[in-house]
């Protein structure tokens, strides 16, 4: 991994290459042995392909590119162990105000590659635990601000979307992504009402101009406007599906 560690006060590098905040601030060779856990981790598992994911292509297709545009922040937080919820949740929930003031904004295309590592080194079985307690009411959140959070950790019992008994968000160590909201996160998003009202509001106008080309994204978009008791999504006739 590039760019030079935060100063002393753990404020964020401002270099040409990705963004690094360390909190509280720790010694050189903890921060780059973790960087360099989680690079690998990235690079390795999430952003390669895995013969279990019941799809081509990597883990994340999101990953790889985001990655070579140094669009990936890293916050270390060594202060969570995850013992208290409450400030768990507090910091996590500030993380994902924060990437959202200092995010680059969002492309014409309405997508962007903007994201955040949040890791969390000294978080064991327990603070695994209590992260995945937090992650269902941070999600309500994250969601309602358009944006999309994923934890993973060692233990994490998440599975694919394709494969569902592949346990697809295991990680060295316990960690919160943040980026901002996608076209495909329909696929994550289309059964609670809340959730996929978010969603419908940021990318009907995808489905009306025809642009989600994937038949999978279409049908879900589709039944979830239907059971949500959504207003139909009018395409131009050569876009409709057989």
């Amino acid at each position: 991994m590039t760019g030079s560690l935060p100063s002393a006060d753990g404020a964020p590098a401002r270099t040409d290459g990705p963004w690094i905040r360390v909190l509280p601030p720790q010694p050189r060779e903890r921060v780059d042995r973790d960087l360099a856990r989680i690079d690998d981790w990235l690079r390795g598992y999430v952003g390669s392909p895995h013969p279990e994911i019941g799809r081509r292509g990597p883990v994340c297709p999101f990953v790889p590119p985001a990655l070579g545009d140094h669009a990936v922040q890293f916050s270390l937080r060594y202060e969570i162990d995850g013992s208290d919820g409450e400030l768990l949740h507090r910091a996590l929930e500030e993380e994902m105000r924060d990437f959202v003031r200092v995010a680059r904004p969002v492309a014409n295309s309405g997508t962007s590659l903007e994201s955040r590592v949040v890791a969390l080194p000294d978080t064991g079985p327990e603070g695994w635990r209590t992260l995945d307690h937090e992650y269902v009411a941070l999600k309500d959140k994250a969601v309602a601000d358009g944006l999309m959070i994923g934890q993973f950790h060692p233990h994490c019992d998440e599975r694919a979307v394709r494969n569902p008994v592949f346990r697809v968000s295991r990680a060295p160590i316990g960690v919160l992504a943040i980026r901002r909201m996608a076209p495909h996160d329909v696929l994550f998003l289309h059964e609670r009402r809340s959730w996929f009202g978010t969603y419908d509001r940021l990318f009907r106008s995808h489905y009306q101009r025809g642009r989600i080309r994937d038949p999978l994204l279409r049908r879900l978009h589709r039944a979830g406007v239907a059971r949500h008791g959504l207003p139909p999504v009018v395409v131009r006739e050569h876009e409709k599906e057989e």
